[in-house]
């Protein structure tokens, strides 16, 4: 995760907690009951969610006016049931790359792919097929684009005639925001007094499916991101829910990318993902594949070490000792090493010695040995000692009993 996307979601969560605090100065009640929020984590820890109500006159500091906008297009009421356009700088969802989505008149976006039709939705709203009418509007700015329905009304005798307005804002780092800006009735009410208005379930849904291929190919899925209920997130005027990124090491296919890449445990601690050989994934230790990673002993082998292994997995880590057959081959092979490197050193007095006879070469060590003590006339007798040694050469047995013996 980059440092310039992780310091614009915690900018936006950042705006949203210092507008909660200052929405109201008078007392601590006015402010508990006028803007209150808090913060979420999903629980295979893969998206965050911050929930926040606030007063009329804040809330528009997150709302895009597409009336004031310039480049906005607006697709009008009745024509289309539903709209496609494309994502300009592409939108990041976990481990998909969006670049084309469906708008739909309810209160969805989704891909139009129809092999991945069911596998992500983004619902700020989630009303049931054909019971819903609206305008739909676009507007891209930079990183983000901004979608809208306003004057959403339901086809209901009691709440149709209601205006109801909405966005989405969509970032490239994958931030996804809900703002509601007009909310005329009660979310839980309207889904007990109109049973053909809302599904049961909106927010960020996604269900990712993971490949194992060690120890035997199969596969898994983990429902990842928020669905959520009006009833313990209830949506008044006011009401924004910001979604990012949570820990996405699993994403990560390879050693290397593994453990290159970090993930943040809170605003102020960073860590690094690790790899475990035994099912050759990448993981957080906290995230969807938590059981699997614990199931195949990956707490005591894994590493996380960019710099001490490579992708075939050969060098392990456990808890904290090295367990690597590269390691047992280096002590294997070092003193063969030391070895041949002091034969090439010493090969001129080896090839000497297995190529002299033992006489005349222990006679030659002696002599060097007695190198200093030499008197000046002792090169008088050279050529004798010559002769003496030619003579030795030709005996059948080589043993000296002393330095002064002469046959």
């Amino acid at each position: 995760m980059g440092k310039v996307l992780f310091y614009d979601r915690f900018l936006f969560v950042l705006i949203t907690f210092l507008v909660s605090g200052i929405a109201s100065t008078e007392t601590v009640v006015e402010i508990e009951e006028e803007s209150n929020h808090f913060l979420e984590i999903d629980e295979n820890f893969s998206m965050n969610m911050h929930y926040a109500n606030h007063p009329d006159d804040i809330v528009n500091i997150f709302w895009k006016d597409m009336e004031t906008e310039k480049n906005v297009y607006t697709w009008s009421e009745g024509v289309y049931n539903k709209v496609s356009f494309d994502v300009p700088f592409g939108f990041k969802l976990f481990d998909l790359n969006v670049t084309h989505v469906v708008v739909t008149k309810q209160g969805i976006i989704r891909t139009e792919d129809f092999r991945l039709y069911d596998k992500w939705t983004i619902a700020p709203l989630n009303a049931k097929s054909g019971m819903s009418r609206s305008k739909i509007s676009r507007l891209v700015k930079g990183n983000h684009i901004y979608i809208q329905w306003n004057n959403f009304r339901f086809d209901d005798e009691y709440f149709g005639e209601q205006e109801f307005s909405f966005q989405v804002r969509l970032g490239a780092g994958g931030d996804i925001n809900f703002v509601y800006k007009k909310v005329p009735y009660n979310m839980t009410d309207l889904r007990k007094n109109c049973d053909l208005c809302l599904e049961d379930k909106f927010g960020v849904m996604y269900r990712h499916e993971e490949v194992f291929e060690v120890p035997r190919r199969y596969k898994e899925s983990y429902e990842l991101g928020f669905s959520m209920d009006f009833e313990k997130y209830p949506i008044k005027e006011g009401t924004v829910i910001s979604f990012f990124p949570g820990d996405w090491c699993m994403g990560k296919k390879n050693y290397f990318d593994c453990t290159e890449s970090n993930f943040y445990i809170n605003l102020r601690e960073i860590a690094r993902c690790s790899w475990c050989p035994a099912i050759r994934k990448c993981s957080s230790t906290r995230d969807s594949l938590r059981h699997v990673w614990k199931e195949n002993k990956c707490d005591d082998n894994h590493n996380n070490d960019p710099s001490s292994g490579h992708s075939d997995n050969k060098i392990i880590f456990g808890k904290g000792k090295l367990k690597s057959t590269s390691f047992l081959i280096f002590w294997f092979i070092s003193p063969m090493i030391v070895m041949v490197t002091l034969c090439v050193v010493s090969k001129d007095q080896i090839v000497r010695m297995f190529h002299t006879n033992p006489a005349q070469w222990f006679r030659d060590f002696i002599e060097c040995m007695d190198e200093p003590n030499r008197p000046d006339n002792y090169q008088a007798g050279d050529q004798n000692n010559d002769q003496e040694g030619l003579e030795l050469q030709e005996l059948p047995s080589p043993h000296v009993q002393s330095p002064s013996v002469v046959v």
